[in-house]
């Protein structure tokens, strides 16, 4: 379920529930937009102007999901990504290439076989079945782990275990505005163990940051209970 404008809805291949503004729709299940990673944010963000980017998409999962810390490239490594040919239609085909070159394989290891889970959708966020009339293949796996499409993935993600503790600082260097200290990781961890307890309600995370002492009295983490 999500609520889409004229469009939006466009974008993603429905009629528009209203002629002006937003209305609540509900998505087909065999292409739906289940959760953040299937917004077109997300997917358009991270991308290129006029192509997908499984490295893109990749370290957004890893950095922002997982808190991995993925390292820049080289500055004399080709990043460059071969254009589509006859054996080499998919993205998942070229780059195959920088897994398979050591100078790279060590990152993108770490971000392309995710990213590749979303090659259903274009750049742009658009959902389709082929590439350049390749059918393209979303499956891959997160850390040994096989995934079928990127809604498997997203609950592979959601059941990481770097995923809770992750939120958790995320969500403390929004609201206080400043990277954590030493002494505020226990607070830290108390919060992200009630987190993970309770299921993984944001809103609950929220409302227990914002009722601390860390979150009131910043200049004092050993108040925090």
């Amino acid at each position: 379920t999500t609520f889409v404008n004229r469009k939006l809805a466009s974008l993603y291949g429905i009629r528009a529930p209203q002629r002006e503004g937003f209305g609540q729709v509900q998505l087909a299940r065999d292409r739906g937009r289940r959760g953040f990673l299937g917004h077109a944010s997300f997917l358009a963000v991270n991308a290129h102007p006029v192509s997908t980017s499984a490295t893109l998409r990749g370290k957004f999962v890893r950095e922002k999901l997982l808190c991995f810390v993925i390292p820049p490239p080289p500055a004399d490594v080709d990043t460059s990504i071969p254009e589509p040919s006859g054996r080499r239609q998919t993205l998942r085909d070229r780059v195959a290439e920088h897994l398979t070159d050591d100078a790279c394989s060590h990152c993108h290891l770490l971000t392309d076989p995710i990213g590749l889970a979303f090659e259903n959708f274009n750049g742009i966020g658009q959902w389709r079945d082929e590439e350049y009339g390749a059918v393209i293949d979303p499956t891959g796996d997160l850390d040994g782990t096989p995934f079928e499409d990127p809604w498997t993935l997203s609950g592979l993600v959601a059941q990481h275990p770097g995923y809770p503790r992750c939120t958790t600082i995320h969500l403390f260097r929004f609201l206080t505005g400043t990277l954590e200290e030493p002494g505020q990781v226990p607070m830290i961890n108390a919060l992200t163990r009630r987190f993970h307890g309770q299921g993984y309600r944001v809103h609950t995370l929220v409302r227990e940051f914002l009722m601390s002492p860390a979150f009131r009295q910043l200049k004092s983490p050993e108040d925090t209970p």
